[in-house]
């Protein structure tokens, strides 16, 4: 099955040096689309197609030098222009985690090491799914709703917590 948008990401990979396979893999676990919204807990939002978190709105409005309503607007509706967003944001996680690519991938979704560690999990299951022969398909990730996914990574979570007070104990 075809990865939405994959011309834009095998660009932008190239552009900010990052594996071809990370940013589909990322994007099949946010799950977003063209034009959505999904308001967070704390009054964030994350928009468009990779999600990405208007936390970003700022520093992408200086880098690009255009107004924050634009960026806005463009992060949700123009897809490659929100690929393009989070090439930057994974490579500024890229380089602040000096090269480690899952924390970087963990770091897209959150810096608390659980949430973390589980977003991680869902991005490698992901592309398991995407590019490794006889593993699930991708129609299975996108059939699942955004509750199922949220579902999906608080049991990862959780299980993580409980690794972390294992460890903890030795």
């Amino acid at each position: 099955m075809p990865v939405p948008y994959l011309a834009c990401m095998g660009l932008v990979a190239s552009l900010y040096h990052l594996p071809p396979r990370v940013l589909p893999s990322i994007q099949a676990v946010e799950g977003g689309n063209a034009g959505l919204v999904h308001q967070n807990s704390n009054d964030t939002e994350d928009l468009g197609v990779m999600q990405v978190n208007t936390i970003w709105l700022w520093p992408l409005s200086r880098y690009t030098h255009t107004p924050v309503t634009t960026v806005y607007a463009r992060l949700r509706d123009e897809p490659c222009y929100n690929v393009a967003a989070a090439g930057a944001i994974m490579r500024t996680y890229l380089d602040e985690t000096h090269g480690d690519l899952m924390r970087a991938v963990g770091n897209y979704h959150s810096h608390t090491a659980t949430l973390n560690v589980a977003y991680q999990a869902l991005v490698m299951q992901s592309a398991a799914r995407l590019f490794v022969p006889g593993a699930a398909g991708p129609r299975a990730m996108a059939k699942r709703s955004v509750t199922e996914r949220l579902a999906m990574q608080k049991r990862l979570v959780r299980q993580a917590r409980a690794s972390d007070s294992v460890d903890s104990r030795d």
